[in-house]
């Protein structure tokens, strides 16, 4: 099986891709909204790109389903779908953000924000559900949870852009 490059676009979402054996990379960007970008990129250039076709979240299922992929990766697909309007996002906090060394309660109410942090890595450990208090630091991966736009919001806030 070809490896598999997971690049995290602070933003937008995810992106996945793979150099095929005719020196083509082949991604797919899976944005926090939901929506599947597929693309292909120059074998000189990984950042020159033609995109291929936008799918929704039951396109992608559906094209899943055609190519014949495992079915422990069409429940995953199926779960996805099943949490709807539901955006789970994972975000480092940078240097220069303002929520470095603020309380989780002090960024998730800068402004009304539907979504939550629900966890914090740091380091080896992972807090989960991490009090009100707990102090964030540049470094950490955030695990947040809530609607597509609040999820957005929160991640402007984590990052500073």
């Amino acid at each position: 099986m070809l490896p598999i490059r997971e690049t995290r676009l602070p933003g937008v979402g995810v992106r996945f891709d793979f150099t095929a054996k005719g020196g083509e990379r082949v991604g797919v960007i899976v944005h926090r909204s939901g929506r599947r970008d597929v693309i292909v990129c120059s074998p000189q250039d990984p950042d020159v790109c033609q995109e291929v076709m936008h799918l929704d979240e039951e396109e992608a299922l559906a094209l899943v389903e055609a190519m014949g992929v495992s079915h422990s990766t069409g429940e995953i697909a199926k779960l996805q779908l099943a949490l709807g309007g539901l955006s789970i996002d994972w975000v480092e906090i940078e240097s220069g953000s303002a929520a470095d060394a603020r309380t989780v309660y002090d960024v998730e109410h800068v402004e009304p924000i539907d979504a939550s942090i629900v966890a914090v890595v740091r380091g080896v450990d992972t807090i989960a559900s991490p009090p009100s208090s707990f102090v964030l630091e540049v470094g950490d991966t955030a695990i947040l949870v809530g609607t597509s736009e609040g999820a957005a919001t929160l991640t402007r806030l984590l990052t500073g852009g």
